[in-house]
């Protein structure tokens, strides 16, 4: 079964391909170009009226959406949060949790083990990111206090038997069993990041030969340059810049980061080693005006404000992850921070999809990649969805 999408102007990983057109075969990029349309038949065609042809987001950093969160640990609730993302252009998504007791991560990870979404029109889960538990107390942002704990293999190994998956972990390095923790990730496959950390400039580099090869939103919840008494010190975020290998996640809603933030940070990283996440909080995609006051969990235990585009905590000395959905991450690095639209789209593809090991099948527009992908306007808004070669939006 064929589909061709013509009138497009194709986002590759180092260009856009004007005039163009795409042919989908049974779920699968077929072949593109922008010579003459292929013979044959095809079971659709659509006319892209000269829309932006992009491969499909990837976030790999978002814990909820639309008033629900992974956390919730229900079906329905995991459904709501998948389907508010892929209309902001996700199609890969690694459901993130935070620091929670051992029983709640049992119960989850065995909810999503036994999740079926086939057929279904929501993102493919490419795994789980796992932002927790082993946390340094002096920088846990808007976690929970009483779940943070250092390294304990018997609960790792617990989570892996259950939901074998795990694509990434956030980790403090500097904790006790922090350096042979990423080790072990390293071993086992999954991406080994530095965050809500405390690390020294030197800690950080050991990390890196001790597994560590990504940071977790960078400038976020992970130490920079301070002082300490007279002297000038720097952390982790110095280090990434330093170490050319290290990847970094950018919360690239315009809030988290001022626009020279970003701009300083693809200046020196480059869009091969920037991943643009969300970090998406149960509010992400709701839309709820500024100044709501609302709840960070289904308990209503933890009060959080809308203000200014992103979430706050109760006493608004923090961010409490973002309310945004992919499309305004690629929105606001080009419109606002003026980096060029296919480093954006890079930035929120390709260079994610690398880092957690599925660039094979997904991140770029190629032949044999499924067909994940997206129609956006000038303004990147979207308006066209494909999973796997089906459009759901």
């Amino acid at each position: 079964m064929r589909t061709l999408i013509k009138n497009v102007r194709l986002i590759m990983p180092d260009r856009v391909m004007g005039d163009a057109r795409l042919v989908i075969r049974d779920g699968l990029i077929d072949d593109f170009g922008t010579e003459a349309y292929p013979n044959g038949e095809f079971h659709e065609v659509v006319d892209g009226k000269g829309a932006y042809l992009s491969p499909g987001f990837v976030d790999t950093h978002v814990h909820g959406g639309n008033g629900t969160s992974f956390h919730d640990g229900n079906e329905e609730a995991i459904r709501n949060v998948l389907s508010v993302h892929l209309k902001g252009g996700t199609t890969s998504i690694l459901p993130t949790l935070t620091s929670l007791t051992h029983e709640q991560y049992l119960n989850i990870l065995s909810l999503f083990a036994d999740l079926d979404l086939r057929g279904e029109a929501v993102p493919d889960i490419e795994g789980i990111h796992m932002e927790g538990p082993y946390c340094s107390g002096s920088v846990l942002g808007a976690q929970d206090v009483k779940t943070y704990r250092t390294v304990d293999y018997r609960e790792v190994d617990a989570y892996l038997e259950i939901y074998p998956k795990i694509r990434k972990w956030t980790a403090a390095c500097e904790l006790e069993g922090g350096m042979g923790f990423g080790r072990f990730l390293e071993r086992k496959g999954i991406v080994a990041s530095i965050g809500h950390s405390n690390a020294t400039l030197q800690e950080t580099f050991e990390a890196y030969n001790n597994g560590y090869r990504h940071v977790t939103h960078l400038y976020s919840s992970c130490s920079s340059y301070h002082r300490e008494g007279a002297y000038r010190k720097a952390g982790i975020v110095e280090a990434a810049f330093l170490i050319d290998g290290m990847d970094v996640e950018v919360i690239g809603d315009g809030v988290h980061l001022p626009k020279e933030f970003l701009q300083l940070i693809y200046k020196i990283k480059g869009p091969e080693h920037i991943c643009l996440v969300t970090d998406a909080t149960r509010w992400g995609g709701a839309n709820l005006p500024d100044g709501t006051k609302t709840f960070a969990d289904a308990a209503e235990s933890r009060v959080i404000y809308i203000e200014n585009g992103v979430a706050l905590v109760e006493d608004k000395s923090c961010f409490a992850g973002s309310i945004a959905t992919a499309d305004r991450l690629v929105r606001t690095a080009t419109k606002i921070a003026g980096i060029p639209l296919v480093d954006s789209v890079r930035m929120a593809t390709l260079t994610p999809a690398r880092i957690i090991g599925i660039d094979r099948y997904v991140g770029s527009i190629a032949r044999g990649k499924r067909a994940n992908l997206l129609l956006f306007n000038d303004d990147i808004d979207i308006e066209g969805v494909f999973i796997q070669g089906k459009r759901v939006l």
